[in-house]
């Protein structure tokens, strides 16, 4: 990936389609299966506040590797948590000069803006599996998802697909998908 994609406008549009979901999240659907075969609603859930903590961690100059893989949540205070280190993840990559700075991304030392892209498919698609888990609308806005989809094209390959790794072997989306669902059967998701 050689040419810089700042992706900061869309990590906040997903993280506030996140926030949205998760406040129509009743309790009652916390134990509920997600798309994401490895967590409940709750899980998942736990595991999104864990990605904005990693987030603000890679920032920083820290390992997201040293950042626990789910954070526990306050089932009353779904979105407002969430919110908070969303917040908090955002803020800390407001200097520019993050973008071309080399940092600590799960997948090893790269370039700011080439972490970014990762974290945006990686909240894309669990927006989608959270969406999809509890009954609510799951597309998203169809501009952040065509960057998503063009970063997941150049960065998906076969290599990191398949049982143990990050990404599921890519599943035949239904007919008439929209463009999030069809990211999301990129990346090996597919509706229960």
């Amino acid at each position: 990936m050689s040419e810089i994609t700042d992706t900061r406008a869309d990590i906040a549009a997903t993280h506030e389609w996140i926030t949205t979901l998760l406040a129509h999240t009743s309790d009652e659907q916390l134990d509920a299966p997600t798309p994401c075969t490895e967590f409940d609603v709750r899980a998942l859930t736990e595991h999104l506040n864990a990605v904005s903590d990693k987030l603000r961690t890679v920032a920083e100059g820290g390992n997201p590797h040293d950042r626990p893989f789910r954070v526990p949540v306050d089932p009353g205070r779904l979105a407002d948590q969430y919110a908070a280190g969303a917040a908090e993840a955002r803020a800390a990559w407001a200097d520019d000069a993050l973008l071309t700075a080399t940092v600590t991304a799960p997948y090893g030392p790269v370039p700011g803006h080439v972490a970014l892209s990762g974290f945006l498919m990686e909240l894309v698609a669990h927006g989608w599996d959270l969406a999809v888990a509890t009954g609510q609308e799951s597309e998203t806005d169809p501009a952040v998802v065509a960057r998503a989809q063009a970063l997941a094209e150049q960065a998906v390959s076969d290599e990191v697909r398949g049982p143990g790794m990050p990404f599921g072997e890519q599943v035949e989306p239904r007919p008439g998908a929209g463009p999030t669902e069809r990211l999301a059967a990129y990346l090996g998701r597919a509706r229960p």
